[in-house]
C-alpha cells in the first residue's frame, strides 16, 4: 500500500479537484503527502485549466499561496503533509526527481490535455513520466453543471487572491521613493479587499453551503468553522482598512502594514484551501444533478447581473 504521495499543484481547476481527491485518498489509506509546484511543462491546458487559464505560478509569492492552500486542505482532513519548495527564482524540478528526493511512492496528478501541436488527437490526455515511481491520474468530474458552478466559485477566489497579491506588491513598493502615491493606492486596494468580504458578496458560497447542509451532516462542523473564519476575515480586513485610513505615513507604508497584509493573506489562503479540500469534494459527492443545475443557473445569472469588479467567492 502506498505510504507517501507527491501531489503537484498549479492552481488550475482540474489541479484543485485532483488535490481534493488525493487528500481523501491519503486519508483513507493512512498516507502522508508532499506538495510541490507543478513543473512548467506539465501545467494544465484547455478546459481543465479553468476559465482564466491560470496554471503555473507567476512568482514565488503565488507559489507560496498555492502551497499554503494545499497544506490547509490536507490538515483539514487530518492528513500529515510537507512542502517541497524550489529555491528562489528556481524552476520546479521534474516530478520524478522531487518524488525520489522526498521518498514518495506515488505521484497524483490531474489529467493534462494534449495540444494540437503535439501531433496527437486534440482531446487526448498526456501521461506523466514517474521515472519508475507509480503515477495516478485523477478522474475529473466532467458534468457540465458541476464544471460551470465550481468554475465560477474558483474564479471568485482568484479575484480575491489577485487583489491580495496586488496589495502585497504595493506594500513593498510603498517603502520606496514615492510613498504618498503608493499609500493612496494601498488605501483603494484595502477598501476593495474589505468590500469583497461583505455578506452580499458571499451569496454563492452560502447557497452551496445551504444545499450541502440539506443533503448531509457529514461536513457541518467544517462549514461552521468556515463561517466562523469568514467573520474573522471581515474583522481582519476592517482592521487593515482602518490602519491605512489613519493617513499616517509611517503606519501606511511601514512593516506593520506588510505584516498585517501577510497575516490576512495567509488566513485567506488557508480558508480557500479548506473549501477546496473538504467542501468541494463533499459537494461533488453529496449534491444531486438537480442541485448542481440550480447552482450553475443561479451562479451564471449572478455573473451576468454583476460587473467584473463584483466577483464573489
Amino acid at each position: 500500500m502506498y505510504r507517501h504521495l507527491l501531489v503537484p499543484v498549479d492552481g488550475a481547476d482540474a489541479s484543485i479537484e485532483a488535490l481534493g481527491q488525493a487528500v481523501e485518498f491519503a486519508q483513507s489509506i493512512g498516507a502522508r503527502i508532499t506538495f510541490c509546484p507543478l513543473p512548467a511543462g506539465l501545467t494544465a491546458s484547455g478546459p481543465a485549466a479553468g476559465a482564466d487559464g491560470r496554471a503555473q505560478p507567476a512568482d514565488d509569492e503565488e507559489t507560496w499561496e498555492l502551497l499554503a492552500r494545499a497544506e490547509a486542505a490536507a490538515r483539514a482532513q487530518g492528513v500529515p503533509c510537507s512542502l517541497a519548495v524550489p529555491g528562489v527564482d528556481a524552476a520546479p524540478p521534474p516530478l520524478a526527481e522531487v518524488a525520489r528526493a522526498h521518498g514518495c511512492d506515488l505521484i497524483c496528478v490531474a489529467p493534462r490535455r494534449l495540444t494540437p501541436s503535439s501531433g496527437t488527437p486534440e482531446h487526448g490526455t498526456a501521461t506523466v513520466d514517474g521515472g519508475g515511481i507509480a503515477v495516478l491520474t485523477c478522474a475529473i468530474d466532467s458534468r457540465p453543471a458541476v464544471v460551470q458552478a465550481i468554475g465560477i466559485l474558483l474564479a471568485g477566489q482568484r479575484t480575491i487572491a489577485a487583489h491580495l497579491h496586488a496589495a502585497l506588491r504595493a506594500a513593498r513598493m510603498a517603502r520606496g521613493s514615492d510613498r504618498h502615491r503608493e499609500a493612496a493606492s494601498l488605501h483603494g486596494i484595502a477598501s476593495r479587499l474589505s468590500e469583497l468580504q461583505r455578506p452580499k458578496h458571499r451569496a454563492m458560497t452560502e447557497a452551496l453551503f445551504a444545499r450541502l447542509r440539506a443533503r448531509t451532516s457529514a461536513v457541518d462542523a467544517e462549514l461552521d468553522e468556515l463561517e466562523r473564519q469568514h467573520q474573522r476575515a471581515i474583522q481582519m480586513f476592517d482592521e487593515l482598512a482602518q490602519l491605512i485610513a489613519r493617513d499616517d505615513e509611517s503606519a501606511a507604508t511601514g512593516v506593520p502594514l506588510e505584516a498585517r497584509l501577510h497575516a490576512c493573506a495567509q488566513f485567506t489562503w488557508e480558508n480557500m484551501g479548506r473549501k477546496e479540500g473538504v467542501v468541494l469534494p463533499a459537494a461533488r459527492r453529496y449534491l444531486s444533478d438537480t442541485d448542481w443545475n440550480a447552482l450553475a443557473q443561479a451562479f451564471g445569472a449572478r455573473c451576468v447581473d454583476e460587473s467584473p469588479r463584483s466577483s464573489t467567492v
